[in-house]
């Protein structure tokens, strides 16, 4: 009985490991890729779930401010031991650390919002970054950060005392 070798492939048609999807590697070597290329899937699922129970959080503290306290609730009104203002500070610092949570996420899928609004908004040809991408993403942080900025700026100027009657 004949044993037939296998033939060695030629160089040409074994991809490079750096061409192949990240974390396969050719056989008997180790998975390659960057810490971030090998764990992303990983980040994003705990950056999801921390931002569902900031939400579930930020949903909870919003009923028990507008349901369980009476409307103009003072100092004598209180829950856990806290007043109605404690509990929109609590509310007020949930909410900060949610949208920083946000604004991670959306870094995070930065080349996946930029190449589908390439591909299926704009209808272009998807482009290679070439730092532009984030660029325009800062870009759109600073202009959006400074429109909130203007929004509050505006109502401490708007706001006026209503004299009792």
């Amino acid at each position: 009985m004949t044993r037939e070798r296998s033939l060695p492939l030629p160089a040409a048609s074994v991809p490079p490991v750096d061409r192949l999807p990240a974390g396969v590697g050719r056989p008997g070597l180790e998975a390659s890729g960057s810490f971030w290329s090998r764990q992303k899937t990983v980040i994003n699922f705990w950056l999801d779930a921390a931002l569902l129970v900031l939400f579930l959080m930020l949903a909870w503290e919003l009923s028990i401010l507008r349901l369980a306290f009476p409307k103009g609730a003072g100092e004598r009104w209180r829950l856990l031991g806290h007043t109605a203002a404690d509990w929109q500070d609590l509310t007020f610092n949930t909410f900060c650390v949610f949208a920083a949570g946000i604004v991670v996420h959306v870094m995070l899928h930065w080349p996946w919002i930029v190449a589908t609004v390439q591909t299926r908004i704009l209808k272009w040809k998807a482009t290679r970054d070439d730092g532009s991408h984030t660029m325009i993403g800062v870009g759109m942080l600073f202009v959006l950060i400074h429109v909130l900025a203007t929004g509050v700026l505006w109502a401490r100027w708007a706001i006026v005392e209503v004299p009792l009657p």
